[in-house]
């Protein structure tokens, strides 16, 4: 049983090799003001994005907030070219509260030889808050 566990714990460190998705827990908007929520795609040293397969990510934000597109890809990010490209998404809302975006990404992380497709759900917590 331990050499089971064992091998699984190595599966998950290998399968997070050579990229990180950069996005933060939770952020904070005023109501009727937009606030920005920052997608960073970054990689490792001696690995890249495929370029010929695409990037797509899903934004779904609960009701109460809004958001321009909800599928963005290469072409949507703020530095489309990059070997890390990073997204911003504009996020507005009229009433306080607690929120939630969900994000689902999609893309291809190549090594030297290979390719490999990548797959990532998070959620970021949304607060909406009076000025202070």
């Amino acid at each position: 049983m331990v050499a089971l566990v064992v091998g699984w714990a190595a599966i998950a460190r290998a399968d997070t090799v050579g990229y990180e998705i950069k996005i933060p827990e939770r952020i904070e908007v005023v109501p009727g003001a937009v606030g920005e929520l920052s997608i960073e795609l970054a990689i490792d040293r001696g690995y890249s994005i495929s370029k010929d397969a695409g990037i797509i990510l899903d934004v779904a934000p609960d009701g109460g907030l809004v958001i321009a597109k909800h599928r963005l890809g290469r072409g949507d990010a703020v530095d489309p070219d990059a070997d890390s490209p990073r997204f911003k998404v504009v996020v507005h809302a009229e009433a306080a509260g607690d929120y939630a975006i969900k994000v689902h990404a999609r893309f291809w992380v190549c090594g030297a030889k290979t390719c490999r497709p990548i797959d990532i759900r998070r959620s970021v917590a949304v607060t909406v808050v009076a000025p202070k």
